[in-house]
């Protein structure tokens, strides 16, 4: 990105954070961590937080970013991206389609702000606009007890994107010419976001609903370098290709 660039010296995490704090929401900023995720979980069921029921981590540089599995998550240049852990404690355990309402609940906020760009899913959680991928899902359960924290770990390209990534984009590269990125734009954008996660979450021990199925197979469908479209969805997140069925979770 043009160093005259005038989001350039925007800090994604310092903005979230001052979102969090004008909803009042409890939330831990550091200019650098080594990831979200990882503190949220160190921090799960610290005595100071147990009245908290949704806690946000954010931060504009992740020096140890994790990805699922082995993959790790890079970001453009410290601030550009939102680098983010909400951690939900939970009565309950979360079961396998949590992981497809989170997807379906970033998806929606993402579609809901911005309704004009190409949004799709690619399963199992990552957020793409178009051909490229611009944000990544990372799910975590900690117990203790009979109380779960589920911490859903969420890095979003905002004003840029790795130059050595040519499958990744941000927001700002994907709005059309004359459309900025307005803090307006941002701050209902996160408003939804925790709209959206905070109702998947409060579903996180039911089968997916019939609408739910069917939202999950649109956005699953929408993805334009899938191979072979989606034929149905069942309710425990099973996914169907004529007459294969594909567990969501070896995806």
């Amino acid at each position: 990105m043009a160093k005259d660039n005038p989001v350039s010296d925007i800090r994604i995490g310092q903005v979230t954070s001052q979102w969090a704090e004008g909803n009042h929401l409890y939330v831990a900023y550091q200019k650098e961590m080594t990831s979200t995720n990882a503190i949220a979980k160190e921090e799960a069921f610290a005595e100071n937080l147990m009245e908290e029921s949704l806690c946000l981590y954010v931060t504009d540089h992740q020096t140890a970013g994790r990805g699922r599995g082995k993959n790790t998550w890079i970001d453009a240049r410290p601030g550009s991206s939102l680098l983010s852990s909400w951690s939900y404690l939970l009565g309950v355990k979360p079961q396998p389609t949590t992981s497809c309402l989170i997807g379906l609940a970033v998806y929606r906020a993402c579609s809901t702000t911005w309704p004009f760009l190409a949004w799709n899913l690619k399963a199992p959680n990552d957020i793409y606009i178009g051909d490229k991928k611009i944000a990544g899902i990372l799910l975590e359960n900690v117990a203790q007890g009979d109380e779960v924290r589920l911490i859903v770990g969420l890095g979003l390209n905002v004003t840029d994107s790795p130059e050595d990534v040519d499958t990744a984009t941000s927001l700002i590269e994907s709005l059309p010419v004359g459309a900025p990125l307005l803090g307006q734009d941002y701050m209902a954008f996160l408003d939804r976001l925790m709209f959206e996660l905070t109702d998947a979450v409060s579903h996180a021990e039911e089968s997916l609903s019939p609408t739910d199925q069917l939202s999950l197979l649109t956005a699953l469908n929408k993805h334009p370098l899938l191979k072979e479209k989606y034929t149905g969805m069942e309710a425990d997140g099973s996914l169907l290709v004529g007459d294969k069925k594909i567990n969501w979770s070896t995806l």
